[in-house]
């Protein structure tokens, strides 16, 4: 039965991750890798946003985003909720068979100079991996999607397992292609090996991407953007307890665990590794599956009873599996699936104003016959987020933001109601912020969803265009 373990294991984590696609930055990579592949290059600068800065575009996904393209490609949206079910489920089998199978998780050094514990001892400490196991798969899936910082995670539980220096050099080869997060493997090798070489030798490999240093000094310029508070993204905010429980009860599980055994031969590199992923997740929620990944191969081992870690192991899986969302394809209450099939049958053409979060799905819907505004790359965006910021809250500035980017569509989600003044009477009432910002004498709706609202200009199209499809006494976004 314990020989079978690995694939009952792989088997229901993959059944409990199977869902829809909810990541908005997975249609970007999906049209970048299709840029890739049908140019036989990488872009230079960033072909789809019209706001876009004309810098220089570091993609250090590139590798991620060629595959996930290819496998779209070969098997469709439907077939890659399958697809983030397997990778899921791989990352976590391969935790527990490296915890499992680690003679240091047992209690024998690397190098093996001390003698193995004994025989009694194996079995009991043998059986907490499949319930510490459970319990990373169970944090990380309230933020796991098919996304290049969850093919990180499989990376991290290679470079922590990992012991020579050949495979610490292949680990960040790959690494620094699919995901930043890469600048962690030197690191993460100087502590698991206690020897230089396969840092250094971890170090040079980061080197090997198209980009050369400049692949490892974009990611810490985007950290030096994101801390200057230029622009809010939600995974770049920190993880709070109220939302993220698990994740904060696994940072003082481990703390208690760490002190318990605190004289444990060789725990100190795992204390500083487990010290280090706990503060980059609770920083960034965008960094808890990293923490999750590391969790089970760094804790000290713990002793419990295998009926009793059985059955945590298998509530914790099947508390994922009930309270996930198991449909296939892309979630519809992210994306504005309907009414972009409505602007597609316009045939409308023009740039599109979008809400960033939608900026990735109208690129992978639309280009190169429409170009959108924004995206979420925020590092490409330092001009237009300014812009933006201003015009947000200044009608003649917002006019000019539409003016000078030739906006003839928009693509908006829904807002909370404004607050207004009246210019004639001076009193204050409350309007749909659809009607502020898309006022019906100058852009008409031509498509509303659940995600989104859709305006065309009116002076941008022929009046019996607009006719056609214009939705009349609606307002979608009035409560």
């Amino acid at each position: 039965m314990k020989r079978l373990l690995p694939l009952v294991l792989f088997a229901a984590f993959a059944v409990a991750a199977v869902g829809p696609i909810r990541n908005y930055d997975f249609f970007w990579h999906l049209a970048t890798g299709r840029w890739i592949v049908e140019q036989f290059a990488l872009p230079l600068t960033d072909p789809f946003a019209v706001a876009s800065d004309r810098h220089p575009w570091i993609n250090g996904e590139w590798l991620f985003e060629i595959v996930a393209y290819l496998a779209h490609n070969a098997i469709g949206l439907t077939g890659m909720s399958f697809v983030r079910a397997i990778l899921a489920a791989s990352i976590f089998t391969l935790v527990y068979r490296s915890t499992s199978g680690s003679s240091e998780y047992l209690g024998v050094p690397r190098r093996g100079k001390t003698a193995t514990p004994r025989n009694s001892e194996v079995p009991e400490v043998l059986r907490d991996t499949v319930l510490v196991t459970s319990i990373a798969f169970a944090g990380a899936m309230q933020t796991f999607d098919l996304r290049p910082s969850s093919a990180a995670m499989l990376f991290v539980v290679l470079a922590i397992a990992a012991r020579s220096w050949l495979a610490h050099a292949i680990v960040a080869m790959l690494w620094i292609n699919i995901h930043p997060s890469a600048l962690l493997a030197p690191g993460i090798a100087v502590l698991s090996t206690r020897r230089v070489t396969p840092a250094f030798a971890s170090a040079l490999a980061l080197l090997v991407n198209p980009y050369g240093w400049r692949a490892i000094a974009a990611p810490i310029e985007l950290m030096s953007f994101v801390q200057s508070g230029a622009f809010v993204n939600a995974e770049w905010l920190p993880s709070r307890v109220t939302q993220f429980p698990l994740l904060y009860a696994c940072v003082i599980g481990g703390g208690i665990a760490f002190i318990v055994r605190r004289n444990e031969q060789g725990a100190w590199w795992r204390v500083l590794l487990f010290a280090g992923f706990a503060f980059l997740a609770i920083r960034h929620v965008r960094n808890q599956g990293l923490f999750f990944a590391a969790f089970p191969l760094l804790m000290p081992r713990i002793e419990v009873r295998e009926r009793l870690a059985n059955i945590a192991a298998a509530i914790a899986i099947v508390f994922v599996a009930i309270g996930a969302d198991h449909r296939l394809g892309v979630a519809p209450e992210r994306f504005p699936l309907q009414a972009i099939a409505r602007l597609r049958a316009t045939q409308l053409g023009g740039n599109i104003y979008n809400a960033d979060q939608f900026g990735g799905f109208l690129i992978w819907s639309f280009y190169p016959q429409r170009r959108v505004l924004t995206d979420g790359r925020n590092e490409l965006h330092r001009t237009y987020i300014a812009e933006y910021a201003r015009a947000r809250g200044d009608q003649r500035a917002w006019r000019a933001l539409l003016a000078k980017y030739r906006v003839d569509l928009a693509v908006d989600e829904y807002r909370e109601p404004l607050p207004v003044i009246d210019a004639v009477t001076g009193a204050r009432r409350v309007m749909p912020a659809s009607l502020a910002y898309w006022s019906r004498s100058e852009w008409a709706l031509i498509a509303h969803d659940n995600a989104a609202m859709v305006f065309a200009r009116r002076k941008a199209f022929a009046a019996d265009e607009i006719q056609e499809w214009e939705i009349r006494g609606v307002v979608p976004d009035a409560r």
